[in-house]
């Protein structure tokens, strides 16, 4: 069986994955899960970025959250023949708004987001932990279980600017490879509409919807996932 390796959002851990992990072993016996931090990333430099964090990950399967499930589809689509299938967690095909993907963040609460982290970098994370939980039955308490990456602000500053103009819709309609994309219902940083949008793309693109969950769906539902997943897996591998 394939690797699979879990990669994190937007200033979170590695750690921040492990629950899922955990689920996942018993779920997919036979299979080596692991979890890799997000490496420093920039728009200018993203090519050479995405093939250093290519060499970084075994061949298998990527499984992200948020942003790291939009760099796991990059990287499948530029990296196939290492990287057979795609996992997405709260991820959406553009995170910000176009005029052709409605089902997203509106470019001016984005920009507002990215300018109040360029000015007060520590008291805006505090805030996106809390949106990162919102919807999720004790949101405060998630929120406290959250586990920052070793980042700087500078680093975060551009790996954020790199969220706001990634665009998965092409390398998704492109692949000739099946890829799951999961979604929680009571999402407030990606509106669960973009499962049935992402769901139109094409006809291996797959979603699932938690209905109840939060963006913070690898540490709120973490065995929920791990059946998603291993069902997929599960067909593709049988």
């Amino acid at each position: 069986m394939p690797d699979i390796t879990l990669l994190p959002g937007w200033a979170l851990s590695q750690e921040a994955m492990q629950p899922l992990a955990d689920a996942l072993t018993p779920a997919l016996p036979g299979w080596q899960v692991g979890t890799l931090g997000m490496p420093a990333l920039q728009l200018s430099t993203l090519e050479t970025d995405l093939a250093a964090l290519a060499e970084q990950l075994p061949a298998g399967v990527l499984v992200g959250w948020s942003l790291g499930g939009m760099l796991a589809v990059q990287l499948q689509r530029r990296f196939p023949e290492r990287f057979s299938h795609v996992v997405t967690i709260a991820s959406n095909g553009c995170f910000v708004v176009r005029k052709d993907w409605p089902a997203a963040m509106p470019a001016e609460a984005f920009k507002t987001f990215l300018n109040d982290f360029r000015i007060q970098p520590e008291k805006t994370l505090k805030r996106f932990a809390l949106l990162v939980a919102q919807g999720s039955e004790q949101p405060r308490a998630l929120a406290q279980k959250l586990e920052w990456d070793d980042a700087d602000a500078d680093q975060r500053l551009h790996a954020l600017a790199l969220l706001g103009v990634l665009d998965s819709r092409a390398a998704l309609k492109a692949s000739a490879a099946s890829s799951l994309h999961c979604f929680g219902g009571q999402d407030a940083l990606v509106p669960a509409a973009a499962a049935q949008a992402l769901a139109a793309l094409q006809p291996l693109v797959q979603v699932a919807v938690h209905a109840q969950a939060s963006h913070a769906l690898p540490l709120e539902q973490p065995e929920w996932l791990a059946e998603r997943i291993a069902a997929f897996l599960g067909r593709l591998y049988d």
